[in-house]
């Protein structure tokens, strides 16, 4: 049994309903406590993938005192009890749900404001996290392979689809796992040591996807994951990991920042194969110019 100020715990019970224990043993929490606990009843789908450092400056507390709290409960640290609060609200967060609670959250007359303004902010902070050696050696593995394989599943796709179509555009074998029919099988039997594939995944995750990249990594398929800032659910399906900010003021993920991050690797695979970019557009150009577009 651990013991923490006025409330005692055993670790096992950790594991079971975290909300459930939050309330039960409200009354026994300090001040700051409370404001933290407030917060995490009333924001539960978002809490589940805030960083230490946003929830903090969210509810308006230090990064100690969310570390404090989560000890005071029993866990080692915030990761450790935001494990828990993901385990409780994966089957929670339901659309309907979430719809229901950001609909009502933001009054019209404010909405567009607060929606480019969350926006900049997502890209503000995906550009901060971004790391040069990282970014460096996506952009080379992709250029140096043999087949680029892109993946996104359910909203993941339209993302997928825009850089898949861009890149396709300047370099060869690139193939777009479109998952219609449910053909991926087919689409990704020839994967290969030396390919590359660049995959999208946000909150929640699509096992679906989860398990292609499996199959991946076992035929020695190299992975740059473009996904949440939170990646202690996916990091294990990552080569590299390019971490995004895609919080929103309604009931999906804004994909604005990975959608910039998105432009900048298609402009620096141009930059980093130029004559193979140059060839294939002009293979592409010669393609169109046999009358595709109309009026020409």
């Amino acid at each position: 049994m651990l013991e923490y100020g006025l409330v005692s715990y055993h670790k096992e019970d950790f594991m079971g309903d975290f909300f459930h224990k939050l309330t039960d043993n409200f009354d026994a929490f300090t001040y700051s406590q409370k404001t933290v606990a407030n917060y995490l009843i009333d924001n539960q789908d978002n809490v589940a993938f805030d960083t230490l450092e946003d929830l903090a400056e969210k509810i308006g507390v230090s990064t100690t005192t969310v570390i404090r709290f989560s000890r005071v409960l029993g866990y080692q640290g915030y990761s450790d009890m935001q494990k828990d609060i993901q385990n409780n609200v994966r089957t929670k967060a339901a659309l309907p749900d979430r719809f229901d609670k950001t609909n009502l959250q933001i009054p019209k007359n404010q909405l567009l404001q607060q929606s480019f303004t969350n926006d900049l902010n997502n890209i503000q902070k995906t550009l901060s996290l971004q790391k040069d050696q990282d970014l460096e050696q996506a952009i080379q593995m992709i250029s140096d392979a043999q087949n680029v394989f892109v993946l996104g599943m359910r909203a993941s796709f339209s993302i997928a689809h825009y850089f898949a179509s861009r890149i396709g555009e300047i370099k060869a074998n690139v193939r777009l796992i479109s998952s219609t029919g449910l053909i991926y099988p087919e689409e990704v039997n020839s994967a290969q040591k030396g390919d590359v594939c660049v995959a999208y995944m946000f909150p929640r995750y699509c096992k679906t996807a989860t398990t292609i990249l499996s199959w991946f990594r076992s035929c020695g398929v190299k992975i740059i994951l473009i996904t949440s800032q939170n990646i202690t659910s996916v990091t294990n399906y990552g080569d590299i990991i390019l971490p995004c900010t895609v919080s929103s003021v309604y009931y999906k993920n804004s994909y604005a920042a990975p959608l910039c991050l998105t432009n900048f690797l298609i402009a620096a695979l141009a930059q980093a194969s130029p004559e193979e970019s140059r060839a294939m557009l002009e293979r592409t150009e010669n393609i169109l110019s046999q009358g595709f577009y109309l009026g020409l």
